[in-house]
């Protein structure tokens, strides 16, 4: 039994970044003045400034300040409480486990898929099957997965695997459907096609499912590429994945409140997600998200472990990040905003991180827009431009810096290094991905209003 006082005295901890967050609001901007004084040799000009200038400045200054470190801050506190509820358990009895592997057009991924899960299933101590589902593929997926399977049930004589597959493309979901129905396992594991699980993934997601009651639990996605030339868009999503995935998602599983089970990392209680298909329309592009949000609705906990890992490909040409952003963004408001919109007057934790996403991702975007489209403006206005300018300057290496301390957390969450192999150099260049965001963010809104609700790209990967 936990002690209470302990208990109480840990979660101090959350008003500590918060505090900081203050401290730097109150003392930065004399800090600022001091090394433009000293360290460039500039003194401004006494002049009063425009009192609507100078407020439009504090607010931009208090919201980066207090999102950046505040904030931040105390998605690093929760997910470091939630890493360490994560013990390693070993069980008398394991359930039986059925893969199910939606694929559409992706023979050249297929292979080293299918073999990753042999691999898992060889580590798991309960029984495995694996089901992949063609979904009316126009290259030769069917018969690369169809030979896969046979090579490898050959080596691995003790893992069944199916391959079927549709006459003509369904969707996803479709594909999930039949794999599903002709699933046996107590626990499904859905894994996407381009996507590689390590070799203890499914042994740790099951003990930690059992552990903690979970009736569905997802793993950290690791994007990666084959090809060198494309390795700076992969990075920056790497970069990208860390925060969101090893602090983010980690921290909301401290209230079993994972948002998101991804296609490419999950496992879910059979009957359950069963139901949920059978019962539920599921309509949006993001079908993981719309599932996910499904689950809470019937009260079930979701949680999160760090150390369960699947490689996948990610988009390495900026055309198809774009549309994978845009569908990500718009299954999204469809799924918040629409489908599951009685979520929000709930008195819950879910409810307040749906609020969350909204203010400080939605809004805080259009936030991000005003602030590119103002400050030059602002500086056109500035009663003094040149000490306005080093201010913006001072202000930039600070924000760089707290990036880096951010970044490096990160990194030290996911891959447990604060640099995996030299990722944290590429933190100057995330705005670039930042902006992509945001302006991601902004089409699928506008498109949204306008009666948008999404598509899946041919070129896109999940």
């Amino acid at each position: 039994m936990k002690n209470p006082k302990r208990f109480r005295v840990n979660y101090l901890a959350f008003a500590i970044p918060l505090i900081l967050a203050f401290l730097s609001w109150l003392y930065f901007p004399a800090v600022a003045q001091w090394t433009i004084t000293n360290v460039f040799g500039y003194t401004p000009m006494e002049q009063a400034a425009n009192p609507v200038w100078y407020w439009i400045i504090r607010f931009f200054y208090s919201w980066y300040t207090f999102v950046a470190i505040g904030v931040a801050g105390v998605w690093i506190v929760a997910a470091f409480f939630a890493r360490r509820q994560h013990p390693e358990v070993k069980h008398e009895f394991y359930p039986m486990v059925s893969f199910v592997v939606p694929a559409y057009n992706e023979e050249k991924n297929i292979t080293c898929c299918v073999n990753s899960l042999f691999q898992c299933a060889e580590k798991y101590q309960g029984n495995c099957e694996i089901i992949i589902v063609d979904d009316g593929s126009t290259d030769y997926t069917y018969e690369v997965a169809f030979s896969a399977a046979k090579t490898l049930h050959n080596q691995h004589p003790r893992i069944p695997c199916k391959v079927s597959r549709h006459m003509m493309n369904l969707g996803k979901t479709e594909a999930l459907k039949m794999g599903i129905n002709k699933a046996l396992g107590q626990v499904i594991a859905v894994v996407d096609s381009d996507s590689e699980w390590t070799p203890y993934t499914l042994k740790r997601l099951v003990d930690y499912m059992l552990s903690n009651g979970k009736k569905a639990v997802t793993g950290y996605i690791h994007p990666k590429t084959e090809d060198i030339k494309d390795n700076f868009i992969v990075s920056l999503q790497q970069l990208e994945y860390s925060q969101g995935l090893a602090i983010d998602r980690c921290a909301q599983s401290l209230g079993n409140c994972v948002l998101v089970v991804p296609g490419a990392i999950g496992i879910y209680d059979a009957d359950l997600l069963r139901d949920i298909l059978t019962e539920t329309n599921i309509r949006s592009v993001t079908e993981d998200s719309e599932i996910t949000l499904e689950m809470h609705k019937r009260g079930a906990k979701v949680g999160y472990l760090n150390t369960a890992r699947s490689d996948t490909h990610a988009p390495n040409v900026l055309r198809s990040l774009w549309h994978q952003r845009l569908r990500w963004v718009t299954g999204w408001l469809h799924n918040t905003l629409d489908i599951h919109v009685d979520l929000f007057r709930k008195k819950s934790l879910l409810s307040a991180l749906l609020w969350y996403s909204f203010i400080f991702e939605y809004a805080g975007a259009f936030v991000d827009l005003a602030a590119i489209v103002a400050f030059p403006l602002l500086f056109w206005f500035a009663p003094d431009s040149l000490h306005f300018a080093y201010n913006l300057l001072v202000f930039a290496a600070y924000g760089l810096l707290i990036n880096f301390v951010n970044q490096a957390i990160a990194l030290k969450y996911a891959y447990n290094k604060f640099s995996h192999n030299g990722l944290l150099l590429y933190t100057p260049f995330f705005p670039f991905l930042w902006l992509i965001n945001v302006f991601a963010r902004l089409r699928s809104v506008i498109g949204y209003l306008f009666g948008s609700r999404g598509t899946w790209h041919p070129a896109e990967h999940s």
